[in-house]
């Protein structure tokens, strides 16, 4: 009798709780004028609560998160002055993952922020060093060429049938320069990448982006090479830490190096899982990141994938990578 008891007295107490908790939209629109503290000028907040609604609508999975983690994701969106869940801008993306806590030693509901290509792309045209950067597909009908050697890249388009994507390519120019660098992938280069690196997988068969949105994250996958060879510019380093990583401190004016954690090999949901960028530029903050190479080195005494805070141990299962 005593437990049910205080069982039924633990369920109401609970059930208050949450209905005295404002739904999450609810805070959402509250903190529009922090995110207007935190977002770069020409941004705007009213604009940044209203994608993050549509967000909500669009993947209702994000209400079963963690909500600090799904307001945390918002607030990197502010600071970057970038999108999310804006199919056509591509800029940024707030997805549900199964994330192992080491506190509560359990995998739960979180939201991850993940940087898109466009809004790569968007960030590099913002610097005050870089003249223009642009992505593109190649295209089998395509007139391309490439030389290494100078760098230097013609393509042009076919304006008959373009036949099928054969190649990637990226490419900026510094202001006041004539110089561009470039990174290309093949076909096949990307498939490669896919295989090592992408961490939705069922049954050994990739799934998610790298399978229903195969270009643009190969497109992806080529801007972050290219962003190795960028100036410094601290907006573009904050975005690649920020990328794959869970943040669960929402105030406007916090480092974006210092609360955000990276994930590793995270359960997908609903087969939404952006790649793992290990061996790319998104490690730029974690301790053995090479800032001359914009690479990771996997050396002795290295960054161990037990000191990311989020990791996911390897008692918990491998999500495929």
């Amino acid at each position: 009798m005593g437990k049910n008891l205080t069982s039924r007295v633990s369920s109401a107490n609970k059930a208050v709780a949450q209905q005295a908790e404002p739904s999450l939209e609810t805070t959402i629109r509250g903190m529009e004028q922090q995110f207007a503290l935190a977002m770069p000028r020409g941004a705007e907040a009213s604009q940044l609560v209203r994608d993050a609604i549509t967000c909500l609508r669009q993947t209702p999975k994000l209400l079963e998160c963690d909500r600090t983690s799904f307001l945390g994701a918002l607030m990197t969106c502010a600071q970057l002055g970038l999108r999310p869940g804006i199919g056509a801008l591509g800029q940024a993306y707030i997805l549900p993952m199964n994330v192992w806590n080491p506190q509560k030693r359990t995998k739960e509901m979180t939201a991850v922020f993940i940087l898109g290509y466009q809004g790569m792309l968007d960030l590099a045209n913002r610097s005050n060093e870089i003249d223009i950067v642009v992505a593109r597909p190649i295209y089998e009908g395509d007139q391309f060429e490439i030389d290494y050697g100078t760098d230097e890249l013609h393509h042009k388009p076919s304006f008959g049938d373009r036949g099928q994507v054969k190649g990637y390519y990226a490419k900026f120019r510094r202001k006041g320069s004539d110089y561009q660098t470039v990174e290309f992938m093949s076909v096949k280069d990307a498939q490669e990448h896919r295989d090592k690196f992408a961490m939705a997988k069922k049954d050994g068969q990739v799934v998610g982006p790298w399978k229903d949105h195969f270009d643009a994250m190969a497109l992806k996958t080529v801007v972050r090479r290219l962003f190795k060879w960028m100036p410094r510019d601290t907006t573009i380093q904050n975005a690649i830490v920020s990328d794959e990583s869970v943040r669960l401190d929402t105030t406007a004016s916090a480092d974006l190096t210092q609360v955000t954690h990276r994930v590793e090999e995270p359960e997908a949901v609903e087969g939404k899982v952006m790649e793992n960028s290990r061996g790319l530029p998104s490690g730029v903050g974690e301790p053995n990141f090479d800032p001359e190479t914009g690479e990771l080195n996997d050396g002795a005494g290295g960054w161990a994938p037990q000191d990311a805070g989020w990791a996911q141990p390897e008692t918990a299962g491998q999500a495929g990578n």
